[in-house]
């Protein structure tokens, strides 16, 4: 972090208040998983709507820990899923052009993004050591 950068206050517990007991929250963030979103648009659903300023502060475990917990999380983490969501989306496009060779380059670009994260993840553990990214491959990531 650099030191201008601004950071969040520190805190024990949730403020007063909070219209929302943990459990209740953990409940919401569940059901909001089961219509489809994703973590990062839970927690912002849950500030803006429900008015809770940081689940991790009312339950004491962060969006994707409680999506863990009830088994609704990904099978990969949720930004090196949008990535290969995003080569998935190149390679149907340099499907019907073959010939765009601009967007080839930027498919390269894209999978060598995929490749870097999937590589943090593994050395993280959040990653089997024999997972990597194919082409071919891309679409049975995703589904």
């Amino acid at each position: 972090m650099s030191r201008h950068a601004s950071s969040k206050p520190v805190r024990e517990s949730a403020p007063d208040w909070v219209p929302m007991l943990p459990r209740e929250v953990e409940s919401k963030v569940i059901e909001l998983a089961k219509e489809g979103k994703q973590a990062a648009v839970i927690g912002l659903i849950l500030r803006d709507s429900f008015g809770i300023p940081s689940v991790q502060e009312v339950c004491g475990k962060k969006v994707q820990q409680i999506l863990r917990d009830a088994g609704l999380a990904g099978k990969l983490p949720q930004d090196l899923q949008n990535l290969v969501q995003r080569a998935i989306a190149l390679q149907e496009h340099l499907g019907s052009n073959p010939r765009d060779l601009h967007n080839l380059r930027g498919l390269e670009l894209m999978e060598s993004r995929v490749r870097a994260l999937a590589k943090y993840y593994v050395a993280r553990g959040d990653l089997p050591d024999t997972w990597a990214y194919t082409r071919a491959g891309a679409r049975l990531l995703v589904d």
